[in-house]
């Protein structure tokens, strides 16, 4: 994962999950701290705290890393996404390009594999003269639709355009 995107789904996380797991982090060094005093525990002042404080970090940052957290992420952006994809659509119907590409490029940030957003946006680029960028979106969507007969007359067309 790019530090791009990586530092967007940090800035993407809500503001209550950092401030939980700070909680739970210092509640749990305090346990531990209290349970090491009490003789329960065989660590040191230092110890205790350092162990009880990681515990529920180390947690988030295996379950980021097995991918558990992104279902919920990717979504929980789907309502939005699909109000804003029949907007772009709307726009198009009108050929107003530049305006339906603005309501696609959010959902293309997030879902960057959301289908009727990638042929959208390669169509609104193709027609604004963008031929690399509707390159780009049309062979995306072509990878999952390949029998799509109006997505290989777009890539033939951004292909002619663009010699290649």
């Amino acid at each position: 994962m790019s530090l791009r995107k990586w530092g967007y789904k940090f800035y993407k996380e809500p503001k209550w999950a950092v401030f939980w797991y700070l909680t739970t982090g210092t509640l749990c060094a305090l346990t531990c701290l209290a349970l090491s005093r009490a003789g329960f525990l065989p660590w040191d002042d230092v110890t205790a705290l350092l162990l009880g404080f990681f515990v529920p970090v180390v947690t988030y940052a295996f379950k980021e890393f097995m991918g558990w957290y992104e279902y919920p992420r990717r979504y929980s952006q789907y309502a939005v996404s699909e109000k804003y994809l029949q907007l772009a659509l709307e726009y198009m119907e009108k050929e107003q390009w530049r305006d339906a590409l603005r309501y696609l490029d959010p959902i293309l940030y997030d879902m960057p594999d959301h289908q009727r957003a990638l042929y959208s946006a390669a169509v609104c680029k193709e027609k604004l003269g963008d031929f690399e960028g509707a390159d780009v979106h049309i062979k995306e969507y072509l990878k999952r639709n390949s029998e799509d007969k109006e997505a290989r007359d777009v890539e033939k067309r951004v292909g002619a355009a663009t010699g290649i």
